[in-house]
């Protein structure tokens, strides 16, 4: 009889008493050296104990069958041994002989699982779970596997994470989630989960790399989801009850009604958001040109205002103008803007800082004395706020002409975004503003709009806050 034991994390409180059953009556007791150190305690000392080494578990496997046919044989995996264990690796043996034996499985609690149970229940929905050890499947298996995971809004908990010779991993699998997540989003990490010199902490993603010093092969990794939060010190991810159910005892809410719990709200199109997000990630990764990862930010904003990849295509930036306006906003600099739909598209957080002079009662007396439009003439009332702040011309292609003007007697901001629409000199205003020196970010041709404009501002204002 040959019986793979999965004998859980390490703690013998955790064992089944099926796999205690097992390893007490065996004959022969098979493993590596860490886990039969585990089950020390409880291994009868009639027992033939069998140690084997990392790399020899086909041999292993090989003389377990072997053995089996014959005596009560025990094959140890940690965790669960379906899961990265031995149990696969037997199947495939016994598949391969011709004489029979006799095998049954016996499951553990995974690694995941116990470290799940430690930080609180981030696997409480759907996740998924991946190895980084690339000692058996190819890493460009594993590259696939961790983008397609980190582009979707599920769970992911990362086994075998960094070893003595592995360091690189982690560090590709963290700048993918980078990528494709919020940078916020909440982390476990467990290193030795119960056993003794258990490490627990919660961070977030973007601090990841700040453990990589005490990360190894017995630490697993949990990277949680939009819907993964931290109550009451613990991680959890909801599975959707709030959305129906009113905890204090009331009646059940509707699914499309949210409600507040200690300060988290849920949204109920974060998981559309965060799929958006990862195809608009994609899009943009093939921008005809090189990009840094703040100006990766303002493009992704562009297209995802847009829903439209053409305007990747359209999008220009000169004279490294995404710095310019992250130093322009953390200045408290001012945003002269030509329309009020513009202005009121900014964000919260600046838009006391935001001028539009459209509607100025001076601006219509200007226009009409001068022959202008209200936009140009507006944004010929803000000439003296222009020098030195930001401009931002989302409608119309006389304000940009207007600007261009300015520019041309001395007069320059130190960020102009350009992305009015229209068939009648836009165009050409637009690629006149970017020959002129001016840190600018501008959609080139007649299309553009006001959600370009907004879209790029508003990401410039986003990274400058964090």
């Amino acid at each position: 009889m040959l019986s793979v034991v999965g004998i859980g994390p390490g703690s013998l409180d955790l064992m089944t008493e099926r796999a205690k059953e097992r390893i007490t009556s065996a004959d022969v007791i098979m493993g590596n050296e860490r886990y039969i150190e585990l089950i020390e305690k409880i291994i009868p000392e009639s027992a033939e104990v069998i140690i084997g080494k990392m790399g020899t578990e086909v041999e292993r496997a090989k003389k377990a069958v072997e053995l089996g046919k014959h005596k009560n044989v025990v094959l140890i995996s940690g965790g669960d041994a379906g899961i990265y264990g031995m149990a696969g690796l037997i199947i495939e043996v016994i598949g391969y002989t011709e004489k029979e034996t006799k095998l049954e499985i016996i499951p553990g609690i995974t690694a995941a699982f116990a470290s799940a149970a430690l930080l609180g229940a981030p696997l409480s929905n759907d996740f998924a779970v991946v190895s980084l050890s690339d000692l058996l499947v190819p890493w460009n298996e594993i590259e696939k596997k961790l983008a397609g995971l980190a582009k979707i809004d599920i769970v992911v908990a990362l086994y075998n994470p960094m070893s003595k010779t592995r360091k690189v991993q982690l560090e590709y699998a963290h700048q993918v989630f980078m990528k494709y997540r919020d940078r916020k989003t909440l982390v476990g990490i467990v290193k030795n989960a119960e056993r003794e010199g258990c490490e627990i902490e919660i961070t977030s993603l973007e601090e990841l790399p700040d453990f990589y010093h005490r990360i190894d092969m017995s630490t697993t990794i949990i990277i949680g989801c939009s819907r993964t939060k931290k109550l009451r010190g613990l991680m959890v991810t909801r599975r959707g009850y709030e959305r129906k159910y009113n905890y204090g005892g009331g009646e059940a809410r509707h699914m499309s009604n949210p409600v507040h719990e200690t300060g988290d709200y849920v949204e109920a199109g974060s998981r559309i958001w965060e799929l958006s997000k990862a195809i608009v990630g994609d899009i943009v990764s093939k921008y005809p040109g090189p990009l840094s990862e703040n100006e990766k930010r303002v493009a992704e904003r562009v297209v995802f205002a847009n829903a439209d990849p053409s305007f990747l295509n359209l999008l220009v930036f000169k004279h490294n103008p995404v710095e310019a306006g992250i130093q322009c906003i953390k200045d408290g600099k001012i945003i002269i803007t030509d329309i009020e739909m513009v202005k009121a598209g900014i964000s919260k957080k600046y838009r006391e800082r935001v001028m539009c002079f459209l509607n100025a009662p001076k601006s219509t007396e200007t226009a009409r004395k001068e022959g202008l439009t209200k936009t140009a003439a507006g944004i010929r009332l803000a000439k003296e706020l222009i020098c030195n702040n930001i401009v931002v011309i989302g409608n119309a292609p006389s304000a940009c002409e207007e600007l261009c003007t300015l520019v041309e007697g001395g007069i320059k901001p130190d960020l102009a975004v350009i992305t009015p629409v229209g068939f009648v000199n836009a165009a050409e205003t637009k690629e006149k503003i970017l020959s002129m020196g001016v840190p600018c970010i501008a959609i080139k041709g007649s299309r553009g709009g006001t959600p370009s404009a907004v879209a790029i501002i508003n990401a410039i204002i986003e990274v400058a806050h964090q």
